[in-house]
């Protein structure tokens, strides 16, 4: 398979393209516009789709919102539809996204969503207002109500700055344990929670990371083929934090710390018709750390850095949970929010959300060699900071 779907969030206004429905095509290394929408202001985070229903997140003059989302097919479904948002085909009618209702988020920022795998629940992660929302969905998928809601306080290691007070930054469930996970950049803690499903609430445990003082966990990944296993992108530190967790005393112990962009003769193997934006790292320019993704399989885990470096890092995962460098490449565009990985025939692709040049970019790991390249494979967008697969 060459061809892939997916759905691109923005930073974008609502007067404007905010969310782009596409396909990548690996082999003809072409893009295709399937659908837009406006409408929604600043849907800098997409969740699902799961039966027909994507989530979004929003603003409004009340502060931050979640949508849901009706996916609609057919030849009437033209509303929101514009042929301004690619360099490959124009947009066509075939998808089409209706609003089906929005609540508040119940706090200011809102910039992560997960949907929990049973449909039952949504999370939103408020970075403004440092806070975490829970709320229940309905049978067809609406939001019903906000079920649970956590507001934190404090500062950090760096109170001057970034770390003045609480910034939620990502929020997801952990069905390995009924879990929920929160990080928070601003307090450097990586909060963890049981899920009471029958309660819809939020119950404290003991078993919260505390990260480095000024690290400032930003997202979180974990798969199955690594049980126990936690990694942690750390923004502030552009480190990956890796933790196991420990049956004994309940805890989730440090194993592993590797830098996301690790220096060395093989992490110096960049495009080289890339190199003007590569910015060498100085005290007001450092690179800092933006997603993180494991391949399908969990054999490779993938992150992005940003300023400093705008590029991706992949690592292989040993069997153990230990990362090891395998390769870097500058990701072809400016501040690279966000990313995802779509599995070929021995390879992987990425495709990369870059906010600040209004571009989708591309790019190819080679499992035999381990190495990443950028592909000649671009298409507009306004403001990306979300890709999510179909």
């Amino acid at each position: 398979m060459s061809t892939y779907s997916f759905y691109i969030g923005t930073h974008a206004p609502a007067s404007k393209t905010c969310i782009y429905r596409c396909e990548a095509d690996f082999e003809n290394l072409t893009f295709s516009t399937l659908y837009t929408m406006q409408g929604i202001p600043d849907p800098t985070y997409l969740a699902g789709p799961a039966n027909d229903v994507l989530y979004a997140l929003g603003k409004t003059p009340e502060g931050g919102a979640v949508y849901a989302l009706r996916q609609k097919s057919g030849a009437d479904c033209t509303d929101g539809a514009d042929s301004g948002s690619g360099l490959g085909a124009e947009s066509d009618s075939r998808i089409a996204l209706t609003i089906m209702n929005s609540l508040l988020s119940a706090g200011q920022g809102p910039c992560h969503i997960s949907l929990d795998p049973r449909g039952e629940y949504l999370l939103c992660a408020n970075y403004g207002s440092g806070s975490v929302a829970l709320f229940t969905l309905g049978s067809d998928g609406s939001i019903n109500a906000l079920s649970d809601f956590r507001q934190y306080s404090g500062v950090g290691y760096d109170s001057s700055d970034r770390q003045k007070g609480p910034h939620a930054h990502f929020a997801t469930f952990h069905s390995e344990r009924n879990e929920v996970l929160v990080c928070d950049l601003g307090l450097d803690m990586v909060c963890v929670y049981e899920l009471d499903r029958a309660g819809g609430k939020l119950l404290d445990t003991d078993r919260s990371i505390r990260l480095p003082d000024g690290a400032g966990p930003r997202h979180l990944a974990f798969h199955s083929s690594h049980p126990g296993m936690l990694f942690v992108i750390a923004e502030m530190a552009n480190t990956i934090f890796a933790y196991r967790f420990d049956e004994a005393s309940r805890q989730c112990l440090l194993v592993q710390s590797i830098s996301a962009v690790p220096s060395g003769p093989d992490s110096d193997e960049i495009t080289p018709s890339d190199r003007e934006l590569m910015l060498p790292p100085t005290a007001d320019n450092g690179s800092i750390g933006c997603a993180i993704r494991f391949s399908s399989d969990g054999e490779y885990l993938f992150v992005s850095s940003r300023l400093g470096y705008q590029s991706i890092s992949a690592f292989r995962c040993g069997h153990d949970g230990q990362l090891r460098f395998c390769s870097r490449c500058l990701c072809g565009g400016i501040t690279p929010r966000d990313f995802n990985v779509f599995e070929g025939n021995g390879v992987d692709y990425i495709l990369v959300a870059n906010q600040d040049s209004d571009l989708i970019t591309a790019l190819r790991f080679d499992r035999g060699t381990e190495n990443l390249t950028l592909l000649n494979m671009k298409m507009q967008a306004n403001k990306p900071t979300c890709i999510l697969p179909l």
